[in-house]
């Protein structure tokens, strides 16, 4: 299989740049979480909210492993799914998988009046996410086989940025 994984934290910038990639690739995109939000018929705060965390978990689990057997596609995952070894498995198995490193700052900015993200729903998010940041950040990276860097750079330059290194290695 083909496809490309987009990881990262929370507001790195997957779905929108996973759009931008798959049309430079000519592949089709996927948004897990939509995905989810979807066959689940309401938002992923509500899931959380109503079901908890551990069901969210095994929903996404089963969208990845439903998806990793469609060739051509990008997928932009959830900030977690590098959290049970058999995810990073199935993606690894199937695809590339492309680490969007984003600044925890970086994050904060874009993140902090954000009130559809269940995990930063607390006393304090930006606490919240820092200590999200520091659990996963080695995941995210033993995971991967590029990292790219997002501070400063636009979702299109992201896209642009990884076609080209996509590219390099197929030839």
């Amino acid at each position: 299989m083909n496809n490309i994984y987009l990881t990262g934290m929370m507001g790195s910038g997957k779905s929108v740049t996973g759009k931008r990639l798959a049309v430079l690739l000519k592949y089709r995109f996927v948004d897990l979480d939509q995905w989810i939000e979807e066959k689940n018929q309401c938002a992923i705060a509500e899931i959380f909210e109503s079901k908890g965390e551990p069901f969210f978990r095994d929903e996404e689990t089963a969208a990845l492993g439903e998806m990793c057997h469609t060739p051509s596609l990008v997928i932009a995952t959830g900030g977690g799914i590098v959290l049970r070894p058999q995810n990073v498995r199935m993606m690894q198995e199937s695809g590339k998988v492309v680490y969007l490193k984003t600044s925890l700052d970086v994050l904060w900015a874009r993140l902090r009046d954000k009130k559809d993200r269940p995990l930063l729903l607390t006393p304090d998010p930006r606490a919240s996410l820092q200590k999200i940041y520091e659990a996963r950040k080695t995941l995210y990276e033993q995971s991967s086989v590029l990292h790219m860097d997002t501070d400063g750079k636009t979702a299109e330059d992201a896209a642009r940025e990884i076609f080209e290194v996509l590219t390099r290695e197929n030839k």
